[in-house]
């Protein structure tokens, strides 16, 4: 299991072990079939790469075990998406992009090749089918954050839609959403929604 947490240290901070950059460890189990009011013990690090304008690189994230059901838990920063290398702002960003102007895919990938040399078409076709799939969940975790954010009248198409909802979390600003959307849901908007 993986949970994310908001933080002020920047990307290039987590490329070495450093346990100070991580909250303490949880009070109680976070399994369901579990949950004892056990405080979780440190379980090492684990490596993982991320991808994002600042920073390309490997990162240390903390991982936790719990002393009853022996289940670990680590402890994601939220600039992290699980199974995704690019960091999440930047995905967002890229779509907010692709959508706000209008630019065609071909050139926004051509503009990203400065920050995101691997990037391909694929990689952003792959962004937008994603949260097409989870469209419903996405709108569910907008009105947990605000009422702000419910849709009204007739549910607009899918590009309408991803249109619409890249405009919200913009204004609201990509690191805040991903925050306030995990701390809501207790998933990243791109975990698959089946």
């Amino acid at each position: 299991m993986q949970i994310s947490f908001n933080t002020e240290h920047l990307p290039e901070e987590f490329s070495a072990k450093n346990e100070n950059l991580f909250p303490d460890a949880p009070i109680k189990c976070p399994f369901k079939d579990c949950s004892m009011p056990v405080k979780l013990k440190k379980h090492g690090f684990y490596s993982r790469y991320l991808i994002s304008k600042c920073f390309k690189g490997v990162l240390y994230i903390r991982r936790f075990i719990c002393p009853i059901c022996g289940r670990t838990i680590s402890l994601l920063p939220v600039f992290c998406l699980r199974n995704f290398q690019y960091s999440g702002p930047d995905i967002i960003n890229m779509l907010h992009e692709l959508y706000e102007t209008g630019i065609p895919l071909k050139r926004l990938v051509e503009r990203t090749k400065e920050y995101f040399p691997a990037m391909e078409r694929r990689h952003i076709n792959y962004y937008k089918r994603r949260i097409i799939k989870n469209r419903h969940f996405i709108q569910y975790g907008l009105n947990l954050i605000s009422p702000e954010f419910a849709n009204e009248g007739s549910i607009p198409e899918n590009q309408i839609w991803i249109k619409n909802f890249l405009e919200k979390v913009n204004k609201m600003q990509p690191i805040i959403f991903l925050v306030n959307f995990f701390k809501n849901t207790g998933k990243s908007f791109m975990t698959l929604q089946i």
